[in-house]
């Protein structure tokens, strides 16, 4: 253990309770008395695309009819939420097929959108029905050996802050980074069986003013539980000329079977990105 006395500091925990955000689709809101309806169906009857760029913004889905002698109007209804789908949908004259096109901007990665969408006639029944699933992905690219300082550790143990080097991968399109190995094999203070590989840090940078990540689990565990990292509610980190940074005190180091402490007291957690 590299010759350091690794003992808790504190073991006065702060209690976490994680809450989940459960939001109720609404359909969409349409008076299709005022709506011609031709012989209109969906060219799919289910569509399943879950592995969406996370950049992506919409999602096209084709309709198609028999008969093209005159321009048309189809009233379209859905559970998606409000806004994703449009009311309505139209054919100009000659034309056999158009697209509903599907706004996907707020579809966050990791999240699923899944619901129905239906072509009604004027009396508003449904005609044709289509089943949706859809989710971004972020595709990774390798990007460079970045710079880890820790003030994470320290709110816990008998560590000084350090700088050590790990791998990142970047996703494209968009300023979201992994950090592979965050704390593994390269963190000074490890020794080989207080870590497993494997381990994987994404932190969204988009944002350059609101930084965030998700609870992360660091892959390392020396002896009272795999440690994790997530942010105080309401904090935010920034990056500036490639570097990100942590409001002092911001941040939460769990100890699984001692609790959660406060960490970055001394605001010096950062990642430096550049290569």
């Amino acid at each position: 253990m590299k010759n350091i006395f690794k003992s808790i500091l504190a073991l006065t925990a702060v209690a976490f309770v994680a809450v989940s955000c459960d939001v109720t689709n609404v359909g969409n809101k349409i008076s299709p008395s005022d709506v011609i309806e031709p012989a209109a169906s969906f060219v799919q009857k289910v569509i399943n695309d879950t592995e969406l760029a996370a950049a992506t913004t919409s999602y096209d889905i084709q309709i198609g009819r028999s008969n093209a002698d005159q321009p048309a109007m189809v009233a379209v209804q859905s559970t998606l939420p409000y806004g994703v789908c449009p009311d309505v949908v139209g054919f100009g004259s000659g034309q056999y097929e158009t697209t509903l096109s599907l706004n996907i901007s707020d579809l966050a990665v990791g999240t699923t959108l899944k619901g129905t969408i239906a072509l009604v006639d004027q009396a508003g029944h449904a005609n044709t029905s289509l089943s949706v699933t859809l989710a971004k992905a972020y595709k990774w690219n390798p990007y460079g050996t970045v710079k880890i300082t820790d003030d994470l550790v320290t709110a816990v143990f008998t560590v000084q802050s350090v700088t050590w080097q790990v791998e990142a991968e970047k996703a494209e399109g968009v300023e979201v980074y992994r950090l592979l190995d965050p704390y593994g094999p390269n963190y000074p203070y490890n020794d080989p069986g207080d870590y497993k590989l494997g381990a994987k840090w994404v932190i969204d940078a988009s944002d350059p003013n609101g930084v965030v990540f998700e609870r992360t689990n660091l892959g390392f565990n020396w002896g009272y539980g795999e440690f994790n990292v997530f942010m105080a509610d309401g904090v935010k980190g920034t990056m500036a000329n490639k570097v990100i940074t942590f409001p002092k005190n911001g941040l939460k180091f769990d100890l699984p079977d001692y609790g959660t402490f406060t960490a970055n007291a001394s605001g010096k957690q950062k990642i430096d990105l550049n290569l």
